[in-house]
């Protein structure tokens, strides 16, 4: 749906996620200019402008207020998980403390974080969903869990925070299926998914949400668990007979994160995933699915 209010938009990350949603955005978002900003030069998606300035700075780094007009009518950041690994976990606090100093600076409606639902780091088998404790225990963890914080503190009246967690990435140039299909994962580890083009769809989305005065978390998947040993059979046409991920209290051996990701309060919001399950996915990647007839 066009989004209803003016000003322009700034997205930060242009990368695998961050740039089709940006292009997504201008289509959907035609009075309005979509700012793509990042630290090196790189060309502008289409329909968008490039800006070459570092969110860690904020509006430290004049590139951002030379550009860009108050009121903005969104920020909307998705840092790429392959680049921060390591001591650079740090980049994910960092981007939103100057996501949230640019929201102050330049009247922002709408900051968009999109986080990811290892921020659970379940490993046992267990259903979550935005409710359940976040104890960091993980460099990774621990720097999620500050942005995250970071981000829904900029919420108002007049300003709505949310953070989009996001589950297992994967679409065009992301094919999870050769690993499956190896049983590479424990067959009875839960995994959980979401198409990349329904991020960009959820993100569009929440853009339109009426400002609830606090910050609100939705996580973003298919809402369908499901187990690595059923994904390897319905591409190979047999589940593996590895040993099973857990120990006997349901733990994972591997320390590979093992949760049922529900997503109940983004569907409850009106928006539904074009691509409901890993085997709708799988089949738009040019899979056969000997395992799992049509």
């Amino acid at each position: 749906m066009p989004i209803e209010q003016a000003g322009d938009v700034l997205l930060v990350g242009p990368g695998w996620l961050g740039a089709p949603t940006a292009e997504a955005l201008a289509r959907t978002f035609p009075e309005g200019q979509v700012w793509v900003a990042s630290r090196g030069e790189r060309p502008a998606p289409a329909g968008c402008r490039a800006l070459q300035a570092d969110v860690t700075l904020g509006a430290r780094d004049p590139a951002f207020l030379a550009s860009l007009a108050a009121p903005l009518r969104a920020i909307v950041v998705c840092v790429a998980p392959s680049s921060a690994r390591g001591d650079s976990y740090a980049v994910y606090p960092a981007a939103a403390r100057g996501a949230a100093a640019l929201a102050e600076a330049l009247d922002v409606r709408t900051v968009v974080y999109v986080s990811s639902t290892g921020i659970y780091d379940r490993h046992d088998g267990s259903t979550v969903d935005e409710r359940a404790l976040i104890a960091p225990t993980t460099e990774r963890v621990q720097a999620l869990f500050d942005a995250e914080l970071t981000m829904l503190a900029t919420a108002s009246a007049t300003r709505s925070a949310i953070v989009l967690r996001a589950a297992g990435l994967y679409g065009p140039g992301r094919d999870p299926g050769a690993r499956f299909a190896t049983g590479a994962t424990a067959a009875d580890t839960w995994c959980n998914f979401s198409w990349r083009d329904d991020v960009t769809s959820a993100i569009a989305h929440v853009l339109d949400l009426t400002p609830s005065g606090k910050g609100v978390i939705f996580n973003c998947t298919d809402d369908h668990p499901v187990q690595a040993g059923d994904i390897t059979q319905a591409l190979t046409g047999s589940r593996p007979q590895t040993p099973g991920s857990t120990t006997p209290d349901g733990t994972v051996r591997s320390g590979r994160s093992n949760q049922r990701i529900r997503s109940s309060a983004l569907l409850a919001t009106g928006w539904r995933p074009e691509v409901p399950t890993i085997y709708d996915g799988l089949r738009r990647l040019g899979h056969a699915l000997p395992g799992r007839p049509s």
